[in-house]
């Protein structure tokens, strides 16, 4: 689908517009605080260190529970985190509670109970209307008072979370948009109605924030102290818009769906889809010929949402055409299988060094250090947008680089490649590769690259050379902690 670049504003979002403010009272704005973040983010190319820190500010608001919601995005990666109310020129130490960074939303926790003196908790909303009138609250860039201006909701459907690269409902303000609030409450009535996250980067008055739905699923979600996510299944599907494929599939006159046209090695498992099924109804809504499901009166959204707001382990009813017959039958929703996950944060990247040769799992993150995937290397590109799990491998190892010494002579313009098998046998992970190395006791690693490059090495050479090579390149280790028995 094409899409404009989507990006998120530096610090917040600042939503305006030349009318009228929606009114707003004193309790409302005494609940909106001013995040100050210090953080330190991970280097995916130099695994075993992070780049110096940074700082930045964003916005939030106080819940039920003594709880502040913010953007995921404002607190990543974070090593201590401050907030500030209105009107008090104190600043008080909060703590991450949780974040989902699918839905770009967080939770802070302030120990200090004076910061909650004059403090009234916001109840989170509905999803509001279009031409629905807005106030978006926060702290923009420029000044350290709290800023109230105006939007008026012009779409909702769902579109790319920037943070995570997540496709989840979106609503979409039209507003002249400036540096400011990411974190900030979007007001209606004196409630929650969405989260200001992200705008579009090649329009002037586009904004979006986070709905009050996808808030509610989150707050439900992380209810047990865990992140879920939102459930997906694991299949493509194409329209079924024209007559003839219709007419292929044995569908009757007034018959509507989509077409199952790829099912994921875990997805086969389950034994519950076969390709080539048309998908007639999920939990009773009928889908369209083209994936809309109606959504309120007079909209259409993608079918997607009918599962994105359900919760990972829930269950759903499906009505497939299978052959000219129709079929039900329950599924229970998963989390979704990726090759290569999507952006993770808060959490140190995976390597191991064996001779110099550095090893990583190829994710998102990983791609993003190319600035734009146009510019990374297109083998590792293709793993992200083609690859699938299998039972032969469930994560890409990849070659990152190589730290030069008399070991590894000869290999030392290689990277940016992934491991095909470790003397004759496949690798599932990385992890199964470091197994599948440490059962090598004596003898030649021979280590056969996916572009056809061979890597050969004298494995106790190479174990000795580590030792010193971990030390003139001051690596604590020759591989992170969660690799470490």
């Amino acid at each position: 689908m094409p899409m404009k670049l989507i990006k998120i504003a530096a610090v917040c979002l600042l939503f305006t517009l030349s009318v009228s403010l929606v009114a707003v009272d004193a309790n409302t704005k005494s609940s909106v605080v001013k995040v100050y973040t210090v953080q330190s983010n991970p280097d995916y190319h130099q695994p075993w260190q992070n780049y110096p820190q940074s700082s930045s500010t964003g916005s939030g608001c106080l819940i039920r529970g003594n709880l502040i919601l913010t953007n995921a995005h404002v607190v990543s990666n974070s090593t201590f985190i401050m907030v500030r109310k209105q009107g008090d020129p104190k600043k008080y130490v909060a703590k991450l509670v949780i974040a989902g960074h699918q839905c770009d939303l967080a939770l802070l926790k302030v120990e200090d109970e004076d910061f909650f003196n004059g403090m009234e908790p916001l109840d989170i909303g509905e999803l509001p209307l279009l031409q629905d009138k807005v106030a978006v609250m926060g702290y923009p860039i420029g000044g350290d008072n709290i800023s109230i201006t105006e939007g008026v909701v012009s779409r909702i459907e769902p579109t790319i979370y920037s943070h995570s690269g997540k496709y989840l409902l979106a609503v979409q303000i039209d507003a002249a948009l400036n540096p400011g609030n990411s974190g900030g409450p979007v007001i209606k009535d004196g409630r929650i109605v969405g989260v200001a996250f992200q705008n579009m980067s090649e329009e002037q008055n586009i904004g979006y924030m986070v709905p009050a739905t996808i808030v509610s699923h989150f707050l439900d979600d992380v209810k047990d102290g865990k992140f879920n996510g939102f459930p997906d299944i694991d299949l493509d599907v194409s329209t079924m818009e024209n007559q003839d494929i219709r007419k292929w599939a044995g569908m009757a006159d007034g018959q509507t769906g989509v077409l199952v046209t790829h099912l994921t090695e875990p997805e086969k498992k389950k034994g519950l889809f076969k390709l080539n099924d048309v998908i007639l109804e999920i939990d009773g809504v009928k889908i369209a010929n083209d994936a809309s499901v109606p959504f309120r009166d007079g909209e259409l959204i993608f079918l997607g949402h009918l599962i994105w707001q359900k919760h990972v382990g829930d269950k759903c009813m499906l009505k497939v055409l299978r052959e000219g017959k129709p079929i039900d039958f329950e599924y229970t929703l998963g989390g979704g299988t990726k090759l290569v996950p999507q952006r993770v944060y808060d959490v140190l990247p995976s390597y191991y060094v064996i001779g110099g040769l550095l090893w990583v799992p190829l994710s998102e993150n990983y791609l993003d250090t190319w600035g734009q995937w146009t510019k990374a290397p297109i083998e590792l590109v293709n793993f992200a947008m083609k690859g699938e799990v299998t039972d032969d491998r469930d994560q890409v190892v990849v070659l990152s680089n190589v730290l030069a010494d008399d070991v590894n002579m000869g290999y030392q313009n290689l990277r940016y490649t992934s491991v095909s098998t470790v003397n004759s046998r496949k690798v599932k992970n990385l992890k199964d590769f470091i197994d599948k190395i440490e059962g090598i006791k004596t003898g030649f690693l021979e280590i056969v690259l996916e572009d056809n490059n061979k890597i050969v090495l004298d494995v106790e050479k190479a174990r000795k050379a580590t030792t010193d090579i971990l030390q003139r390149y001051r690596i604590g280790s020759d591989r992170s902690p969660d690799l470490r028995k």
